[in-house]
């Protein structure tokens, strides 16, 4: 299978399985997106979607947010990987915003990585999500699952990756493509013992035919439904909660 090739069975199933493949995170407008984005690094989405509601009712936007001090808003994160740092991004962001952007979310790359603990994975993520913009933000399941199926090739940094992907993906996929990669990451290619078993992409994995033989890659036996009914469920989960309850807006 060529490069080309592998690329296109990967999105045909994704796009056959998961069609309305979006992000896990809650949230109600592109300010509390960036705020989500923010806390999740290092973090799992469950634990901000635990941590947030709580922020958003206290600071629904980003000129209550500018107002914080870091005592108030430190103990709504104490759960979250590091708070200190976190807290305080996340007041510089705002005052940025309110300084610089008049209060409003910028959606462009160079705007972004502006604002205090805002990267080009984070800028990546709010304009693919917001604006389904051509990024590709790459995290640590995207750039997993790339290098194992073999969508990436001696690809050492997330940048690298990043490119490598935009070079193969046709650009209106791009911003579902990273969802797709991150939800198959998260419930079936996992870091630890990957579910081999349950893929659907097993023809098109180098991690597979590596492991499991190239004749059992390109003639699968085992069932591929609990896989794909896996990541499917959790995208329409995501669909449905993704934004909060307008009380908190």
């Amino acid at each position: 299978m060529t490069r080309k090739e592998r690329y296109q069975f990967v999105l045909d199933y994704f796009s056959q399985h998961n069609p309305d493949a979006a992000t896990e995170l809650f949230y109600g407008s592109p300010y509390q997106l960036l705020v989500a984005v923010i806390l999740s690094a290092q973090c799992t989405d469950k634990r901000v979607n635990m941590t947030t509601p709580a922020i958003f009712q206290r600071y629904p936007d980003a000129a209550s947010l500018a107002t914080a001090d870091f005592d108030d808003l430190f103990p709504l994160i104490r759960s979250i990987s590091y708070p200190n740092n976190k807290t305080k991004h996340l007041i510089g962001m705002a005052k940025m915003l309110m300084s610089e952007f008049g209060g409003e979310v910028p959606l462009t790359v160079e705007e972004l990585v502006q604002l205090p603990g805002v990267g080009r994975k984070t800028a990546n993520v709010i304009t693919s999500v917001v604006d389904n913009q051509p990024n590709m933000a790459v995290d640590t399941h995207v750039f997993r699952v790339s290098a194992r199926i073999g969508l990436t090739v001696n690809a050492k940094t997330p940048l690298a990756a990043e490119k490598q992907l935009l070079q193969f993906i046709p650009r209106d996929q791009v911003h579902v493509a990273h969802h797709w990669l991150i939800l198959h990451g998260r419930y079936v290619c996992v870091a630890r013992s990957p579910k081999c078993a349950e893929c659907g992409l097993q023809q098109a994995c180098k991690y597979f035919a590596k492991h499991y033989g190239r004749a059992a890659a390109e003639e699968p036996k085992l069932p591929v439904v609990s896989a794909a009914s896996r990541v499917a469920a959790a995208a329409a989960t995501s669909a449905a909660k993704k934004k909060l309850p307008e009380r908190l807006k």
